[in-house]
């Protein structure tokens, strides 16, 4: 998938390790993600439309008795399914586990009498509908959510900031790649840390003016007098100010940029430079080479000659034999 450069990349805070860092990219990315309980409420009613469809032609075809075999299978392998599954919420698993419980406890008592299975079928197959719903709209909390403090994605900044940011990250992303050509300068991985932290500082900003923004726009609308809009001035004035400090730092920033490109690609030309100098002593060798050359002229020449007398006598073979094939023709 390409990459949307007009889309700034989710901004971590520097402050922590790679392994959170990683952990909170992760969870940034799962929050993408559709809800899942939509698809697991889909897949939970065609195994209900399953097992009711089985258990309806059962009881007809071979009685509650077999009805009931069926109904506890089932039970107890959805039971066991949402034992083993990490995101069954714990509440749901306590239940499947009282019905898994149940079925199995039933056993003997069917088994004994058969007669005592006329319309438990379908008691377990209400559980397992009560079950599955449950299933299906309960969402288990994640401890990895703790981490989203630490994190501004892009959805998180208002549109029209994007390019602040952009700008902000591919100087990062020039600095990080290049920085090291330089040499002898500035640490590298200081000036990345510097910028990283102000990268992190201005994503804070621009996520909490559009916060304020709306909030901002909402009582503003509301407002029911002239009186009220007066008295929201002062917000608006805070958040033009606030837009004016965050552009002058992305301007700084943007000067940096520019700055170290224009180092770059000095030091490159003097590599370049260098590498002209350093290679020149080689043309002069191989030009003296070439003019050692003409002190073999004459044998060149006497080469020249041989080439000649054996094309003519190339040509006049092609002729005779020419000559030969049209002879025969006639």
């Amino acid at each position: 998938m390409s990459e949307d450069v007009h889309r700034p990349r989710p901004v971590v805070d520097p402050s922590l390790g790679p392994e959170h860092r990683e952990e909170a990219l992760a969870a940034h990315v799962r929050s993408l993600r559709p809800d899942p309980r939509a698809a697991r409420l889909r897949e939970g009613s065609a195994q209900l439309l399953g097992v009711g469809l089985t258990l309806g032609l059962t009881t007809v075809l071979g009685g509650w008795y077999l009805a009931m075999v069926i109904a506890t299978i089932t039970a107890v392998a959805h039971t066991v399914a949402l034992l083993v599954r990490d995101e069954a919420h714990p509440a749901v698993r306590a239940c499947g586990s009282f019905l898994g419980a149940g079925a199995l406890a039933a056993v003997p008592v069917w088994l004994l009498d058969p007669a005592a299975a006329t319309g438990l079928p379908w008691l377990v197959f209400a559980g397992l509908t009560v079950l599955v719903a449950a299933d299906g709209l309960a969402r288990r909390p994640r401890p990895d959510t703790l981490l989203s403090d630490h994190l501004v994605g892009p959805d998180e900044v208002c549109e029209a900031d994007h390019p602040l940011l952009v700008d902000v990250q591919h100087t990062i992303d020039r600095v990080a790649c290049h920085a090291r050509e330089l040499g002898e300068g500035p640490d590298p991985d200081r000036t990345l840390a510097v910028l990283r932290e102000e990268e992190w500082r201005i994503a804070g900003v621009l996520a909490r003016q559009r916060t304020l923004r709306r909030a901002h726009l909402r009582r503003w609308q509301r407002a029911e007098s002239d009186r009220v809009r007066e008295a929201l001035y002062p917000q608006r004035e805070y958040l033009e100010a606030v837009e004016d400090a965050v552009r002058r730092r992305v301007d700084s920033i943007r000067d940096y940029g520019r700055m170290f490109e224009r180092a770059l690609a000095a030091h490159r030309e003097w590599v370049q430079c260098r590498e002209a100098l350093d290679s020149t002593p080689d043309y002069a060798r191989h030009l003296a080479d070439a003019e050692a050359l003409e002190t073999g002229a004459g044998d060149l020449s006497d080469l020249a000659c041989a080439a000649d007398a054996a094309g003519r006598v190339r040509d006049e073979h092609v002729r005779a034999l020419l000559g030969h094939c049209l002879h025969s023709d006639h």
